[in-house]
C-alpha cells in the first residue's frame, strides 16, 4: 500500500507541475474556501512545487511593479554643466554618500605639481588652432580633435598618444578646437542601480564615437600612499615610465567616472591629456566614446589584467558581453 501511496503522490505532483507550467491560479478558492495550499499537505512534493511558484510569481511581481524613482536630481550637485540624475528601479539603495563629489582631481597632500604659466609650451595661433602650425597640435604629434571637437578617426585606441591640449598662456580664444577636455561635460548622463554591477552609467542620449564623455576625477596620491590604502577598487594608475608613479584615488573625492563599472567590450577609451600644467606626472585621465553610443546603452571601459589579477580572488566580471574575458 505504501508503494501504491508513493504511485499516487508522484502523479499527483506531475499533474500539479504540469498545470502550474501552464499557469494554473494557486490563489484559486473552492466553495469551501479552501486553496490549493491550503489542502495540500505541509512538506510534500506538491506542497513545495506550490510553495516554489508563489514565490517565483511574487518576485516576477515584484520586478515588474517596480518603478525606475528618482533618488537624486544631480548627484554632481551643480558642479558640472549638466545635471547627472541618478535613478533606482531594482531595490530599496539610496543615493551614494559615503563620498564628496569634486568636477577636479584635488590633493590632500603636497604633490609639488609645475603649474608655473612661464613653464607652458603654448600656440601663437589666430586661426581657432586650424593649422598644423599649431604648437600644441605639435606636441600632441597633431591636434586629434575635428571641428566638431570629437577625436578623428584615424586617432589610435589601442595606445592613445598624449593630448596636449591648448592652455592659459596661448594666443588663441578659449573657444578653439584645440580646448575640449577643459570645456566639461557636455553629454547627457544618467547614475543609475545595475542588476548586477551596483551603479553604473548610462548614456541618456546618442553619442557619437569620439565624443569626450568625462574625467577620471579623484585624489592624486603617490603610488605608495596607494599601497597602504585598504580600499583600492577606485585607483587610476598614472603611469609616469619615467620616474616617479601617481594614482588618481576616486574612493572619498571623485566625480560620475566613480561610478562607470568595467566592460569586457568597452565603449569608453582613457585618453591622457595635459591643459592647466605640462607636468608630466600627473596627465589628466580623460573618457572618449571609442564607437557610436545609443541612448539608454551602459558606458564603460577595460579596467585592466592587473585589476582582474587581484579581484578575481573576490568576485567575476558581470559584463554579460560575449567577449566577457573574467567571468
Amino acid at each position: 500500500m505504501q508503494q501504491v501511496g508513493h504511485g499516487c503522490d508522484i502523479v499527483v505532483c506531475l499533474c500539479c507541475r504540469l498545470f502550474l507550467s501552464r499557469g494554473a491560479d494557486i490563489d484559486i478558492i473552492n466553495r469551501e474556501g479552501d486553496t490549493p495550499l491550503t489542502l495540500a499537505r505541509a512538506d510534500t512534493p506538491v506542497w513545495v512545487a506550490l510553495q516554489i511558484n508563489r514565490k517565483l510569481r511574487r518576485g516576477i511581481t515584484n520586478r515588474m511593479l517596480r518603478t525606475e524613482r528618482i533618488i537624486c536630481s544631480d548627484i554632481a550637485q551643480g558642479y558640472e554643466n549638466v545635471p547627472i540624475p541618478s535613478v533606482n528601479a531594482v531595490d530599496d539603495e539610496g543615493c551614494p554618500s559615503d563620498y564628496k563629489y569634486v568636477s577636479e582631481n584635488c590633493e590632500t597632500s603636497a604633490m609639488n605639481i609645475d603649474r608655473n604659466i612661464t613653464h607652458l609650451q603654448h600656440c601663437s595661433c589666430t586661426d581657432d588652432c586650424s593649422s598644423s602650425n599649431c604648437l600644441c597640435g605639435q606636441l600632441s604629434i597633431r591636434c586629434w580633435y575635428d571641428k566638431d571637437q570629437r577625436l578623428l578617426q584615424e586617432f589610435n585606441k589601442i595606445e592613445p598618444p598624449l593630448i596636449f591640449e591648448c592652455n592659459m598662456a596661448c594666443s588663441c580664444y578659449r573657444t578653439c578646437k584645440n580646448r575640449v577636455v577643459q570645456a566639461g561635460i557636455k553629454v547627457r548622463l544618467q547614475h543609475y542601480r545595475t542588476e548586477k554591477m551596483g551603479w553604473g552609467v548610462r548614456a541618456l542620449q546618442d553619442i557619437p564615437q569620439g565624443s569626450f564623455i568625462c574625467e577620471y576625477v579623484g585624489e592624486l596620491i603617490s603610488d605608495a600612499e596607494a599601497d597602504v590604502r585598504e580600499d583600492d577598487s577606485y585607483l587610476f594608475d598614472l603611469d609616469n615610465k619615467d620616474g616617479e608613479v601617481y594614482c588618481i584615488d576616486a574612493r572619498y573625492y571623485g566625480n560620475i567616472s566613480r561610478f562607470i563599472n568595467h566592460l569586457c567590450d568597452p565603449n569608453l577609451i582613457p585618453v591622457r591629456v595635459f591643459m592647466l600644467h605640462q607636468d608630466l606626472r600627473f596627465p589628466r585621465i580623460a573618457f572618449f566614446s571609442s564607437r557610436d553610443i545609443h541612448s539608454g546603452q551602459e558606458l564603460g571601459f577595460d579596467y585592466g589584467d592587473r585589476f582582474w589579477d587581484i579581484k578575481s580572488k573576490y568576485f567575476t566580471c558581470q559584463c554579460g558581453s560575449e567577449k566577457c574575458k573574467h567571468s
